[in-house]
């Protein structure tokens, strides 16, 4: 039986409701199932379908791509942070968000340095456009999908010049945090945790086993930059495999 309903049944339904893209392991809407898995929260998740008319999610939601996260009729929720605090207030055990303020705010903080705009991903996807737009590799996205991401993510001189930077900048960050922890944001699981685990399947995916992306997703999503791989330390590689074996679903559905 699928796991997704079409996107017509999940616009008509009640309850949680998620819509996805099938077997692409969007970081952003990754990040929402490992939310949704850890908490226990039942989410009837969607795909378009070809009982769905074209462009079937855009008449529900609009232009703003996945996930886009629906809650009874409260309004449709496709921010990283509304999400969260979404699930939060919905089943509050086990606590993703610190209780105390400044918790809080370092969590919501670094979150936002991977989720956010010019983050850890944001920036990573301009390192992936541009080397899908430069020259016919292998590896980068189709050039259609490069040129809608081109518009989606706002390819523009000055955020490009900074991107490959700014990954780096993150990723030794996050290195430097998570030496000698267990987690990256006090003693036990937050959704920074489960941000990085699945963001980091960005440059270096699980084993085709535990993330059975299609092919051209998983050639795309595999680094090469020495640059930026050497920038990841084995402390904060192992984070992504312990989270995953840990706290969320493998192999991971698609």
């Amino acid at each position: 039986m699928s796991r997704y309903i079409s996107i017509t049944q999940a616009r008509g339904a009640s309850g949680l409701r998620m819509a996805c893209l099938r077997g692409v392991p969007s970081p952003w809407t990754e990040a929402a199932k490992g939310i949704f898995h850890v908490k226990g929260l039942p989410c009837q998740y969607a795909a378009q379908s070809k009982e769905d008319p074209d462009n079937a999610l855009v008449a529900w939601a609009g232009e703003v791509g996945v996930p886009v996260v629906a809650f009874e009729n409260e309004k449709l929720r496709t921010g990283w942070a509304e999400i969260l605090l979404l699930a939060e207030r919905l089943k509050p055990e086990p606590a993703l968000i610190p209780a105390r303020a400044e918790d809080r705010a370092m969590l919501f903080g670094l979150a936002h340095e991977i989720c956010g705009e010019m983050g850890f991903g944001w920036a990573y996807r301009l390192l992936m456009i541009q080397q899908s737009l430069g020259h016919n590799s292998e590896t980068g996205f189709p050039s259609n999908i490069a040129n809608y991401l081109a518009g989606k993510y706002g390819l523009n001189p000055s955020h490009a010049k900074v991107a490959k930077a700014r990954v780096l900048d993150l990723l030794r960050m996050f290195s430097e945090r998570i030496a000698g922890k267990r987690y990256l944001l006090g003693n036990s699981l937050s959704a920074l945790d489960i941000y990085w685990a699945t963001f980091a399947n960005l440059i270096m995916p699980l084993p085709e086993a535990q993330l059975p992306a299609v092919p051209m997703i998983r050639a795309a999503y595999t680094c090469h930059d020495t640059d930026i791989l050497g920038a990841v330390s084995d402390e904060l590689r192992a984070l992504q495999h312990r989270i995953y074996e840990t706290h969320l679903e493998l192999p991971v559905p698609l």
